[in-house]
């Protein structure tokens, strides 16, 4: 899959929600509600819970947190790329992310380095 970046530094072309999503494949996403299932909690209860074209494509966010994630809400209003593009980087709501997913902070961080930040 294509490099598709993630306002939070995710790579949706990793991710096997999107994987699954792009290629129609409901057995891959009922696999992935199950997994996310037990390693998140309730949040993901079914195959459709998981479907995702990726959060800054505008299409598809059905993924368990999505339309409520401050991370896409902020990004998306402030019209940003990524997070690493935001002149408020390394805000409140990042340093919660990061104590959350501390790889993506280095993904971040490698962005903000390319872009001279």
């Amino acid at each position: 899959m294509a490099k598709i970046q993630a306002y939070c530094g995710l790579d949706c072309g990793e991710c096997e929600a999107y994987i699954a999503t792009q290629t129609n494949d409901r057995a891959g996403l009922e696999e992935t509600a199950k997994k996310w299932a037990q390693q998140f909690g309730g949040g993901v209860s079914s195959w459709e819970a998981c479907v995702c074209d990726g959060c800054s494509s505008g299409k598809r966010m059905s993924t368990a947190h999505a339309a409520t994630c401050a991370i896409r809400l902020c990004a998306s209003k402030r019209g940003v790329v990524t997070c690493a593009h935001c002149a408020d980087y390394g805000c409140a709501t990042l340093q919660q992310f990061f104590a959350f997913a501390p790889v993506l902070k280095d993904k971040l961080e490698a962005i903000r380095k390319d872009l001279g930040n």
